[in-house]
């Protein structure tokens, strides 16, 4: 079954891992197939999940040294062409022209032969970029590329902290978005707000909501925590004191944070009966966390699918 259709089906669990392609100075894109194959052989996943990372201004100086790395699209039809795993790739859109962007959409459907693309926008809306926006984008390709011939299965990005993003979700979904992978996760309170909005949303305008991918990712060091920042993740001064617990336990301490984060949002969805579909993305934001990675993905891997299997308001 495709990973698009694991994904319209509401109770069947979806899980996702995230990873960036190699840099070029670590070796070649068949390397890193080989630690996916690792992943893999560690436990089950549905799709991998492949972004792409663009330095900002706005965003102030990177914390960590932005090596260049191999192709997003290239490293997605590596990895299913050798470890037999769907690839989605994440496509920043607002950098260059319409005419750029919907180019580079139809060159990695037909050559690169990838069905799935999570549509991303600028890292700020008070920016004018000189390329189009998400909206624009989703809609070019769900009403006139998908009709005459093209197979894209499209995704957006949903940003918790983010005022009135409820609000984003439903116009993405509007346009052509079908399911959503969450900023990375160490505080339920603002997914929780979200989702609540979200199921409010979908029932004023009798919609079934699209799902969300939450995502996570282990800690290993204050690096990791800077790093986290300058993307945008938002990581509460008290998370962050506990991280900073004891000497060698924030890799520890951070799967706690995940699972409680992951327990509340499930809680949450259960007792007030709320129809989202949830899904699983986790990344390991540094290439020297991948174990740790692999073992926060098995047991919220293992807590999510007790939640699939014991959901009944789907």
């Amino acid at each position: 079954m495709r990973i698009r259709d694991k994904v319209k089906k509401p109770q069947r669990p979806v899980v996702a891992y995230e990873i960036l392609p190699p840099r070029e100075k670590d070796g070649t894109l068949n390397s890193y197939a080989e630690i996916i194959s690792s992943l893999l052989s560690q436990t089950h996943i549905d799709a991998i999940n492949i972004p792409e990372v663009l330095d900002e201004n706005g965003r102030g100086d990177r914390p960590v040294e932005n090596y260049k790395r191999g192709e997003p699209r290239e490293f997605g039809r590596l990895l299913q062409d050798i470890v037999g795993v769907e690839a989605i790739i994440n496509r920043v859109v607002v950098h260059e022209s319409f005419e750029t962007q919907l180019r580079w959409i139809e060159e990695t459907n037909k050559i690169y032969e990838i069905e799935n693309m999570i549509i991303v926008g600028g890292e700020s809306s008070k920016v004018e970029y000189p390329g189009p926006s998400v909206n624009d984008v989703l809609k070019k390709v769900s009403r006139e590329y998908n009709q005459n011939g093209g197979d894209i299965f499209c995704g957006g990005i949903a940003i918790p902290s983010r005022d009135k993003e409820s609000k984003n979700l439903i116009i993405k979904s509007k346009h052509g978005s079908e399911f959503f992978t969450t900023q990375v996760l160490y505080d339920s309170k603002n997914i929780i707000k979200m989702i609540d909005h979200y199921q409010e949303r979908c029932n004023e305008l009798n919609t079934f909501p699209r799902r969300l991918l939450l995502s996570f990712a282990p800690v290993s060091s204050q690096k990791n925590i800077d790093f986290l920042k300058w993307l945008g993740v938002e990581i509460p001064e008290e998370t962050e004191r506990y991280l900073h617990g004891r000497p060698g336990a924030m890799t520890d301490r951070s799967l706690d944070v995940a699972i409680e984060v992951l327990n509340d949002t499930l809680d949450y969805i259960t007792k007030n009966n709320l129809k989202v579909p949830i899904g699983l993305n986790v990344e390991h934001i540094m290439s020297y966390n991948f174990q740790s990675s692999v073992e926060m993905l098995q047991e919220l891997a293992r807590i999510y699918r007790e939640f699939c299997i014991k959901t009944t308001q789907y």
